[in-house]
């Protein structure tokens, strides 16, 4: 048998198993059992988040030879072959390769006749935002009043893009991205089930290189397992998703909290030895010194690090300050913004961080006020000293220039 990526063998098959989209499912599913289900939806979003899946979910519950029903079967043949792609009167268009007005046209016109087999005739049109000016106006009147068997699912990243004539007569949903917590704990269910056994280090770093997106986690997933085996190092699952290992990031921002010119010139050696960009680097060394402040400033460590990252992250809060914290971060932020236009980007990413770790210790406003009025109350009411006189005691003050 073709091997199926992870993306694809883990999706989800019911409402239930949706990921960080509850707002989304929970109105669905309330307007199917409320027989209030909309004639188009819009879904909009980032990518990888299930816009795509619960437009097939919509359509299973739709669907279903039990339904229409929030909980499909699954076991129907409407219901597996809405999950395979080969359902008749569900239609699964590409936005961006179907976006001419003649395509629309055939839409339409196939519109007015009743499905083939199942209860309603779907359109699940993907990237919708991808169609032209033409076909959208093509597409508009049957949108606004489509035959009663017919429902349009359109689900897009730019919403921005699509006409507010669309949008006036679409039910729409913003799906979010997909928290940090929940998608490491996902991942750590599809590892164990798969057999792999990965440290939540590793898992950590996945789950940040898919900025939210599940469907990014689990390619991710599938690229590491295919690179380094069922029981992969740290280390090289860095190396196997291109990314910067998290210890050398906390090395640097070590050294910088502890103004070790040294350390930061020799750990700048041995990344640029590695290949690493600076200015990959400088963004990592950024996120990290943010962490930081967030666990001066909170008491705890940001709830998107792994626990094992958590103890080191606080560890070196507690001896930073967190203005000085502020400092680094708008100098080393500043080299990011820079990199692109430096000829030599080692020699500029190293200055920058030497620089950092000359800032002069920073006070807080309120201790510098407190310094000021104890300065003001000395120069204006000085204590007097007292000088006795030969052969006995003066109650005269006198005062030493």
């Amino acid at each position: 048998m073709n091997y199926l990526v992870l993306a694809r063998k883990w999706r989800p098959q019911s409402f239930n198993d949706v990921i960080g989209q509850e707002h989304v499912v929970k109105t669905i599913a309330n307007a199917i059992k409320m027989n209030r289900v909309a004639h188009a939806y819009l879904f909009c979003g980032p990518r990888g988040v299930g816009k795509t899946t619960a437009a097939r979910l919509l359509a299973k519950a739709l669907n279903c030879d039990k339904g229409p029903t929030p909980e499909p079967c699954g076991q129907c043949d409407p219901c597996r072959e809405v999950a395979a792609g080969t359902s008749i009167d569900v239609a699964e268009i590409d936005g961006a390769s179907h976006n001419g007005v003649e395509n629309v046209r055939e839409i339409r016109e196939n519109a007015k006749y009743l499905p083939h087999r199942d209860r309603h005739k779907i359109y699940i049109i993907d990237e919708v935002h991808m169609l032209s000016g033409a076909a959208f106006n093509a597409l508009l009147k049957t949108l606004e009043e489509p035959p009663g068997h017919v429902k349009f699912i359109f689900a897009t990243t730019e919403p921005q893009k699509l006409p507010d004539t669309i949008l006036s007569r679409c039910q729409r949903h913003n799906f979010r991205r997909i928290p940090a917590a929940r998608i490491l704990q996902r991942l750590k269910e599809i590892g164990k089930a798969e057999g792999a056994d990965l440290s939540e280090t590793s898992l950590a770093l996945i789950v940040r290189q898919s900025e939210g997106s599940m469907r990014d986690a689990l390619s991710l997933l599938d690229q590491v397992l295919s690179a380094c085996g069922s029981s992969p190092t740290d280390e090289s699952v860095s190396e196997a998703l291109g990314a910067i290992d998290p210890r050398i990031v906390h090395r640097f921002t070590e050294a910088l909290v502890r103004r070790d010119a040294k350390g930061l010139l020799e750990q700048s050696e041995e990344a640029y030895n590695r290949g690493i960009d600076p200015k990959k680097l400088a963004e990592e060394i950024a996120s990290q010194l943010r962490h930081l402040f967030v666990a001066k400033a909170l008491g705890e460590a940001p709830s998107e690090l792994a626990e094992a990252e958590q103890a080191p992250v606080l560890a070196l809060a507690r001896e930073a300050d967190v203005a000085q914290l502020a400092r680094m971060f708008d100098v080393v932020h500043s080299f990011v913004i820079d990199a692109s236009r430096s000829p030599q980007p080692r020699i500029a990413f190293e200055m920058s961080l030497l620089s950092a770790t000359q800032l002069a210790p920073a006070a807080s406003i309120p201790e510098l006020v407190e310094k000021v009025e104890r300065l003001s109350a000395v120069v204006s009411n000085p204590e007097p000293k007292r000088i006795g006189a030969p052969g006995g005691r003066s109650d005269q003050p006198s005062f030493r220039a």
